[in-house]
C-alpha cells in the first residue's frame, strides 16, 4: 500500500446502491476499493431507497473493517443515480471525489494513477480512464470502451458521444459544486455534468490505462432502447447547442443518430456496439 501522506490530495469514493443489486457484486466492488495501492480516506455510500438484508449485511461488514471513514446515507425512496450522487456529494469531506459503481471492479492501481496525474497537472479538475467489460467472471472480457485522453480530443468527442466512462472519474468537489452538481437526468446525469464542466472552461483528461472492469449482462443493450431515454437524449442535444458546444446542424444530425439507436432492435444495437463502439476482446 502506498503511503497516503505523499503529496496526494485527500479523496473520497462516492457510490450509490439500490435494492436490486447483487450483494456479492457490491462486496467485490468495495474490496477493490479497499485493496488499492492508495486507499481513500472516506467511502460515501448512498442507499437509494430501502435495501435488502443481504446488501445491508455487506455494508455493515465493510463499515466495521474499513480503516477510514465509512459514511452511509439513507434515502427513503429510490431517486435514481443522479439525485443519489447529488445527495452523497453533501457528505464528502475531502477535496476530490472518485466515482465507483456498486457492481464494478477497480483495477488495483486505479487511484494511484489518477492521483499521479492530478499532482503533475495542477489545472486538472476531472480525470477518468478506460474500461473493459466482462460478463460473469472478470477474465471473461467481452469488450472495451475507449475514450480520448487529451482535453482537445475530449471536447470534440463530447459533441457526439459521452467522453468519459463515468465509474472511472475522479473530480474536484469544488468544481462539481461550482457547476451545479449532479442532476436527475435519467441515465444521462453524467453527460450533462461533463457538458457543464467543459463549457465552463475547466481542464479535463482521461488516462490511457484501464481503470475499471465494468460488469455487463445480456440486458444491457435492450435497456439502451428504453423509450423513456428519448426525452433526456433530445434535452441533452439541445443543451449542448445552447452551451455553444454544437451547432444546430450537429444537433439535428445527433438527434437522428440517437433516436435511431433507441428504436432499432436490441439485437442489431448489440452488434453495432460490440463491433464499432465497444470493440470486442
Amino acid at each position: 500500500m502506498v503511503d497516503n501522506k505523499l503529496n496526494y490530495p485527500r479523496f473520497s469514493v462516492l457510490m450509490s446502491v439500490y435494492k436490486k443489486e447483487n450483494p456479492s457484486f457490491l462486496d467485490e466492488a468495495l474490496k477493490s476499493v479497499e485493496n488499492q495501492t492508495v486507499v481513500p480516506q472516506q467511502i460515501v455510500i448512498v442507499e437509494d431507497g430501502k435495501l435488502t438484508a443481504g446488501l445491508n449485511e455487506v455494508l455493515e461488514t465493510h463499515k466495521k473493517f474499513f480503516e477510514g471513514d465509512f459514511t452511509v446515507i439513507k434515502s427513503i425512496e429510490n431517486r435514481g443515480l443522479g439525485l443519489s450522487l447529488r445527495l452523497g456529494t453533501r457528505f464528502v469531506k475531502n477535496d476530490w471525489i472518485a466515482r465507483m459503481d456498486s457492481d464494478d471492479i477497480a483495477s488495483p492501481k486505479r487511484f494511484e494513477l489518477q492521483l499521479d496525474k492530478i499532482v503533475n497537472d495542477a489545472n486538472l479538475v476531472l480525470v477518468g480512464g478506460q474500461i473493459d467489460e466482462f460478463e460473469g467472471d472478470i477474465n471473461n472480457i467481452t469488450g472495451f470502451r475507449s475514450v480520448p485522453t487529451s482535453d482537445v480530443e475530449i471536447r470534440e468527442f463530447l459533441k457526439w458521444r459521452n467522453p468519459f466512462n463515468h465509474p472511472t472519474v475522479m473530480i474536484k468537489k469544488e468544481v462539481l459544486e461550482n457547476v451545479g452538481g449532479y442532476e436527475g437526468k435519467g441515465k444521462l446525469e453524467d453527460y450533462f455534468l461533463w457538458a457543464k464542466i467543459i463549457s465552463s472552461g475547466y481542464e479535463v483528461s482521461n488516462l490511457p490505462e484501464i481503470l475499471v472492469h465494468m460488469r455487463t449482462d445480456a440486458g444491457m443493450y435492450s435497456r439502451r432502447g428504453d423509450l423513456k431515454n428519448l426525452k433526456y437524449i433530445l434535452n441533452l442535444r439541445n443543451y449542448l447547442r445552447k452551451l455553444g458546444i454544437i451547432s444546430i446542424t450537429q444537433m439535428i444530425a445527433g438527434d437522428v443518430i440517437m433516436i435511431s439507436n433507441v428504436i432499432i432492435p436490441s439485437t442489431l444495437r448489440e452488434k453495432i456496439y460490440k463491433r464499432f463502439l465497444h470493440k470486442g476482446a
